[in-house]
C-alpha cells in the first residue's frame, strides 16, 4: 500500500458546512469535535476527485475509465465492493489572518506543525513561540517595532530561524515552479501560541450574509436571512490518501498519479453559483511503504 500526502490550496472561499447550527453563525464549518480546527471531511474530497477523475480525458477508453473508477473508488450495486483508494480528512495547516502591517499574514501553531511534521515524515526543529509572540522569518513585512497585530491581537514579533524551514517547505509544496510568489508566501509564514491559533481558528473565518429575495415584492423573503460561515481564501490544508495495490492493477494506480499530478482545481463544497469552493488539489511524492 502506497500513502501520498495531499495539500488543498483554496483559490477562492471555501464552504464544507457541517449543517445548520443554533449559534451566531446560522450555516457554520466542518471542524474537529476535539481539537475545533477547520476540517475538510475525506468523504468530500473523496467525492469530488471521483467526480474529476470520471471527467477526465487522459484514459482514452471508456470501458478501462469505467474499471479505473470501480477499481479505486468502490461500486454501490447489491454486489458491490469498497475502492483501493482511502483518503483521510483534511485538516487546516496554513489560516490567512488580516494584519496591520503587510496586509495578511499566513498562520500556523506548534499543534499543527506537529501533526504534519509525523505525516510528512520531516525533521524540521518545532518552533514553540511563547505566550503573545509570533515566530516568523527574517524578512516578515507583517510587524513594524517587533509589534505584530492580528486582527484585534497585539503580538511580540521575533524572528526566528526555526520557522525558516518550515515556511520554505510549505511555500515549495503550494507554489513549486512560481518563484515570486512562492517567495512572498514564504516571508508571511508565522508561528503563533497554539491559545492564539485556536482562537484564530475559531474568529477570524470569513463570515457572510445571505439573503433571498422575493421575485414578486422584490424584498426579502420572510426568514430568508441567513449567515455562512468559510474558510478565506488561500487557506492550505493537508491530508494523506493511500491505494492498495493487492485491489487496483498497477496501470491505474499509474494513471490516477499521472491526474493528481496535474494539480486538478477542484470545486468543493458549497456555494459553487457564487464562486465558493474553488480549491486546487496538490499531491506530494510517496510518504512510505
Amino acid at each position: 500500500m502506497s500513502f501520498h500526502v495531499y495539500h488543498l490550496f483554496s483559490h477562492t472561499i471555501l464552504h464544507c458546512g457541517a449543517g445548520q447550527s443554533v449559534g451566531i453563525v446560522d450555516q457554520p464549518i466542518a471542524r474537529e469535535r476535539a481539537s475545533y480546527l477547520p476540517i475538510v471531511p475525506g468523504s468530500t474530497v473523496r467525492g469530488v476527485l471521483k467526480a474529476h477523475v470520471s471527467d477526465t480525458e487522459s484514459v482514452a477508453e471508456t470501458s478501462a475509465l469505467q474499471d479505473l473508477i470501480e477499481l479505486l473508488f468502490g461500486t454501490s450495486t447489491s454486489n458491490g465492493r469498497a475502492g483501493a483508494l482511502s483518503i483521510t480528512d483534511a485538516h487546516l495547516l496554513v489560516l490567512p489572518v488580516r494584519t496591520v502591517y503587510g496586509i495578511l499574514a499566513y498562520a500556523t501553531c506548534p499543534f499543527i506543525l506537529q501533526r504534519y511534521k509525523q505525516d510528512r515524515e520531516l525533521d524540521f526543529s518545532l518552533p514553540m513561540p511563547s505566550e503573545k509572540q509570533a515566530l516568523c522569518p527574517n524578512d516578515n513585512p507583517n510587524h513594524q517595532d517587533n509589534v505584530m497585530v492580528l486582527e484585534d491581537l497585539d503580538l511580540d514579533a521575533q524572528t526566528s530561524e526555526d520557522v525558516e524551514p518550515w515556511a520554505k517547505d510549505i511555500a515549495k509544496c503550494i507554489y513549486p515552479d512560481n518563484e515570486e510568489r512562492r517567495e512572498s508566501m514564504r516571508k508571511r509564514i508565522v508561528v503563533l501560541p497554539d491559545t492564539v491559533f485556536s482562537f484564530l481558528a475559531e474568529t477570524a473565518t470569513e463570515i457572510r450574509t445571505r439573503i433571498r429575495i422575493n421575485e414578486t415584492t422584490g424584498v426579502v423573503d420572510n426568514g430568508a436571512l441567513w449567515s455562512e460561515e468559510s474558510l478565506p481564501a488561500e487557506s492550505i490544508l493537508w491530508g494523506v490518501y493511500s491505494v492498495d495495490h493487492n485491489r487496483c492493477h498497477e496501470q491505474y494506480v499509474r494513471e490516477l498519479n499521472h491526474i493528481l499530478k496535474e494539480k486538478p482545481l477542484l470545486q468543493m463544497g458549497g456555494n459553487m453559483g457564487t464562486g465558493s469552493g474553488l480549491v486546487q488539489f496538490i499531491s506530494l511524492e510517496d510518504k512510505g511503504e
